[in-house]
């Protein structure tokens, strides 16, 4: 098959399997595996896959089609123009929350040298975006889970800003001491109760950082 039909293809499964974007998942499952860019499939459509390139797409084909989320597929996941590490250790970053972001860099938090606190940080997204776009700014990230503080340590150490930030386990403020200039918590929100009717991909996130009660 050639890469065009491949592309075809998965896309017509996605599309039957109701994921959404089925073209869109198609392009980044097929690039992934062939460690290409999205732009540089157009330029091979004719070319035809061997079986040493199908059968690993093959595999991540089948889990996006069972509901496994792109982003712990590809393994990472971009956030205000940056890109993290992305797994089952943490929520899986949403748009609107980096709408929170862009609202608090137009704040006057920006134009200091603030103290930032980020509650419930799991993969370090808000802390790391924020310590990055604030050079002056002191931030510190708190969460419950180890596994999540360890996704958030290796994302700063990735971005180059391990020193920049400090991470520490804490339930909600209970171990936080001193004061801060600005304290921002994305915080879980999801009645346990609706977890049954949630989306497949969904459920893939860890329930201490999806259900709140």
């Amino acid at each position: 098959m050639t890469l065009l039909e491949v592309l075809q293809s998965t896309t017509a499964y996605f599309a039957k399997r109701e994921i959404e974007s089925p073209r869109l998942n198609a392009e980044h499952l097929l690039a992934h595996s062939l460690g290409r860019k999205r732009i540089e499939l157009y330029l091979e459509f004719e070319r035809a896959l061997d079986e040493a390139e199908l059968a690993p797409l093959r595999e991540l084909v089948r889990r996006r089609g069972q509901g496994e989320p792109l982003q712990h597929l590809l393994g990472t996941v971009e956030f205000c123009g940056r890109t993290f590490v992305c797994d089952k250790r943490a929520l899986i970053p949403r748009p609107e929350t980096e709408e929170l972001v862009e609202h608090l860099l137009k704040s006057e938090i920006g134009k200091q040298k603030p103290e930032i606190l980020d509650v419930g940080t799991g993969s370090g997204v808000i802390a790391l975006s924020l310590a990055a776009a604030v050079p002056e700014a002191k931030v510190h990230a708190i969460d419950l889970s180890e596994d999540a503080l360890a996704l958030a340590r290796q994302n700063a150490e990735m971005l180059g800003l391990g020193s920049r930030v400090s991470f520490a386990r804490s339930n909600l403020l209970r171990d936080v001491k001193g004061s801060f200039d600005l304290i921002v918590a994305n915080l879980p929100y999801v009645p346990a109760a609706d977890g049954p009717t949630l989306p497949r991909e969904v459920l893939h996130d860890p329930a201490l950082a999806m259900f709140g009660g």
